[in-house]
């Protein structure tokens, strides 16, 4: 086939398809379309029911018809048009939406298909901007007013409130802020709590010593001016004035040293005497000391105590000291014909000692405040003669030993005091 350089330019461009073997010769034919074959310019044969009468071409007169079509945007032809070797191959379908060239589907389709991309892009981008708007107002508002809470009740809290709590939620480390915040108001306000209990323990403590003290020193004044004074002539009567003021001497001594134990227990730099020792052999050898008291105030004894030694580190002194003053307070505080009852159990986590009695137990309003300082059972003081420190010491002692007293007391049904030392 003989070429013009016009139609070899033409056969160069996307409007020729190279091969021919791509057609779908059933699906033309099932649309109503046809195959012609071109040589030298004419049709020497149809595939399919030719509806046209066209039967002369040269490539110019194809492609005018063709571009024709486009510009008249009519669809009565679809055209594709294949080489192969000195051949072409024209496939025709009338009123198709099929087959369309890459020109009519640029044509056709281009301009919607760039609506169709803008209006989606400017609707991605809408919802883009609506997505992150959303995603950062709920991200500063999960910040910026936990932020402002945290803020506030700094202010609060610096104002005195330790009454304050933060109650949000928030990020993860937001809420550990408020967790910490709330835990360090609350550590704050139970130690403000305790000073001030302590504040007042010692304005008490302070108050009740000027008053024990106060009270021998007045009676050894009086005394010592009528001796001094010659008021007293009585020899018997001297006697008598000089032994009331050496027993008041006595119970300043006693006051003062009781003292003197409590401050020093309650020193950070005192430090217990621990030694390793039997503890069963240690108790039987503390209440073999006051077996005389015992007979003396008509009570009974009961001892429950292992015959085997347990051995156990602790201060011997200070754990006698202890328990010494719960077997004085029993002994001062009940009748006669009281039994008391002292005993150990060597339990699996620690050793308890028990020290009791069936006799008239401790007045509910005072049971709370028992090991406080210058509390005792009677409330009054001076009718026992006692420094109201005794069971104060007694708790320091056992706490320095890393352990704990309780107090079960029913008034008029007896009381016990369980000391447990941890192994």
């Amino acid at each position: 086939m003989h070429l013009t350089k016009e139609e070899e330019r033409l056969m160069e461009e996307e409007f020729f398809v190279q091969n021919y073997e791509d057609i779908n010769i059933n699906g033309i034919l099932e649309v109503g379309g046809w195959i012609e074959t071109i040589e030298n310019n004419k049709v020497i044969s149809v595939i399919g029911e030719k509806k046209d009468n066209i039967n002369d071409y040269n490539l110019l007169n194809v492609i005018n018809f063709y571009e024709d079509q486009l510009k008249k945007e009519e669809k009565f032809f679809d055209l594709k048009v294949y080489k192969q070797d000195d051949k072409l191959y024209i496939v025709k379908i009338p009123n198709s939406e099929f087959f369309l060239t890459k020109q009519l589907k640029i044509k056709s389709l281009g301009k919607r298909v760039r609506e169709t991309i803008k209006y989606s892009l400017v609707i991605a981008v809408v919802f883009m901007v609506l997505a992150l708007w959303g995603g950062y107002y709920k991200y500063i508002k999960k910040i910026r007013e936990p932020l402002n809470q945290i803020n506030l009740g700094i202010e609060k809290m610096s104002k005195g409130n330790l009454s304050v709590r933060l109650d949000f939620e928030g990020y993860k480390e937001i809420d550990s802020i408020r967790d910490s915040f709330n835990y360090m108001v609350k550590e704050i306000k139970l130690v403000n709590e305790n000073k001030d209990k302590l504040e007042k323990s010692k304005r008490d403590m302070i108050r009740d010593i000027a008053h024990d003290i106060k009270t021998p020193i007045t009676s050894i004044m009086g005394y010592s001016r009528a001796l001094n004074d010659g008021t007293v002539q009585d020899s018997e009567e001297k006697r008598i004035y000089l032994d009331y003021i050496y027993n008041k001497t006595c119970r300043l001594n006693y006051l003062v040293n009781e003292l003197f134990i409590f401050t020093k227990l309650d020193s950070i730099d005192y430090k217990l005497n621990i030694k390793q020792n039997d503890i069963c052999e240690f108790l039987r050898e503390v209440v073999a000391l006051y077996y005389g008291e015992i007979e003396e105030a008509e009570f009974n004894l009961e001892i429950d105590i292992p015959e085997d030694p347990i051995y156990y580190k602790f201060d011997a002194k200070e754990l006698e000291r202890a328990i010494c003053n719960l077997i004085i307070n029993s002994l001062k505080y009940n009748e006669r014909n009281t039994t008391i009852f002292i005993g150990l159990n060597n339990n699996e986590e620690d050793i308890e000692i028990i020290i009791g009695d069936n006799g008239i137990g401790i007045k509910k309003e005072i049971l709370d405040k028992v090991f406080e300082e210058f509390v005792r059972g009677d409330i009054s003081r001076e009718s026992s003669g006692g420094s109201g420190l005794g069971l104060a010491i007694t708790k320091k002692i056992i706490e320095l030993h890393k352990g704990k007293i309780i107090l079960i007391s029913d008034e008029g049904g007896g009381s016990k005091f369980k000391i447990i030392l941890k192994k």
